[in-house]
């Protein structure tokens, strides 16, 4: 049994690691490594930053949300009042797009027109997932498992969905759709522009300097689902410094936060 363990421990994690040590290199670009590790980092505190106290502000959402409203009531009364019942859709839609600029478009920005590399050396591409994908279904059973077991505990049902009361089916698709936008993004920024931009610099390291902002964003939700994202987050940084892709992390949050809210929506009886 020892002897199974320390082969599967070997085969999984050392043997990947090294892979990684070895083989961890981005292509030259205009910058070199050290100015490179150090911009990423200092980049990554601002968008934190931005993150925490623009795009998450309840204030700047209310206030764009009931901007964009008052826009359309100027040119069309009667659309503002059919679009008053989804205002809370329109408030987390904001949180979407400012996330999608925050934790995207502004990596990209660094990353395109700075650093002169591609995107797909950052982990857009899906090249690398097709002989992995069996590993992110596997690990995306038993997170599933957990999600149906803490559906009913009151810490969840007090946090999600985040889309508290859709209005009807087609709302809570547009909600959905926005949702996977967030999470697409928030993968780019942890599994892409963080670890890929610090592994010429840092090997294996990349993933645990890349773990600590991502447990620290999980603070304000449920402590389980904060212990869960140091593996989570380890796990899918060595996946996607392994396949050179976020895509397979990005369909296990989308699969994940989708069973979560049609989870607590049904315990909620709606």
């Amino acid at each position: 049994m020892t002897g199974l363990v320390t082969r599967t421990w070997r085969r999984l994690v050392t043997e990947p690691l090294a892979w990684v040590d070895a083989h961890g290199r981005l292509p030259a670009g205009r910058l070199g490594v050290e100015a490179r590790t150090t911009i990423v980092l200092v980049a990554a505190c601002a968008v934190l930053a931005i993150m925490s106290y623009g795009v998450l502000s309840p204030k700047i959402q209310d206030a764009i949300s009931g901007g964009f409203l008052a826009m359309i009531r100027d040119i069309s009364p009667e659309t503002a009042t059919d679009l008053q019942p989804f205002r809370p859709l329109l408030r987390i839609i904001v949180w979407s797009i400012g996330a999608f600029t925050a934790y995207f478009c502004v990596p990209a920005l660094i990353v395109t027109r700075l650093f002169g590399h591609r995107l797909s050396d950052y982990g857009l591409s899906f090249k690398g997932i097709r002989n992995h994908l069996w590993v992110y279904f596997v690990l995306f059973l038993p997170v599933f498992g957990m999600v149906l077991m803490v559906a009913s505990a009151p810490d969840f049902q007090a946090k999600y969905p985040f889309y508290r009361d859709p209005v009807g089916v087609a709302d809570l698709v547009v909600w959905e759709c926005f949702y996977a936008l967030q999470f697409f993004s928030l993968e780019f920024f942890f599994r892409g522009f963080l670890i890929h931009g610090l592994k010429d610099r840092m090997g294996r390291y990349a993933i645990f300097v890349m773990v600590v902002p991502y447990t620290m964003i999980h603070f304000s939700k449920p402590f389980y689902e904060s212990l869960g994202a140091i593996g989570a987050g380890s796990i899918l940084g060595l996946l996607s410094l392994r396949t050179g892709s976020i895509f397979g992390g990005w369909l296990i949050h989308v699969g994940v936060a989708l069973s979560m809210d049609i989870a607590a929506l049904l315990h909620r009886g709606l």
